[in-house]
């Protein structure tokens, strides 16, 4: 793809992605003014960070995508599109919550930092047992 036409592209995801967010937005804040609400009631509700939840959300994606890397063929009915944009939407929305958190001058806790190393274990093992199966 040439310079001038990946541009020309990225532009046109980006316009695409945030009226994605804003139309699916509307289902997810449940009527409240701020945009990471769903979130923060999700959180509050399971006892773990805001982030830890958005986090969730972009890994299921992330799962969908590596299964179409890896397998060639989309799994459901939305096309792997639909799943790149809401990956790059969930960033959006996980640097939302980190700039708020940083802007209320919170840091994050050990129990964060525990997840996160979870998240790569689990990550770890997945490729793991990508490359066994690859082998067989």
């Amino acid at each position: 793809m040439l310079v001038k036409d990946f541009f020309k592209w990225a532009r046109n995801e980006s316009k695409v992605e945030l009226d994605l967010m804003e139309k699916k937005g509307i289902e997810y804040t449940v009527s409240d003014d701020d945009k990471l609400a769903n979130f923060k009631s999700i959180g509050e509700r399971l006892k773990c960070k805001p982030e830890f939840v958005a986090m969730v959300y972009l890994l299921k994606h992330m799962d969908s995508v590596r299964n179409y890397v890896l397998q060639g063929t989309e799994a459901s009915n939305e096309p792997i599109e639909g799943r790149l944009r809401d990956i790059r939407n969930y960033c959006l929305l996980l640097g939302a919550l980190i700039k708020e958190r940083k802007e209320e001058g919170k840091g994050f806790e050990k129990e964060s930092r525990d997840f996160f190393k979870l998240t790569d274990n689990y990550i770890s093992d997945l490729q793991k047992k990508t490359k066994k199966k690859g082998t067989k």
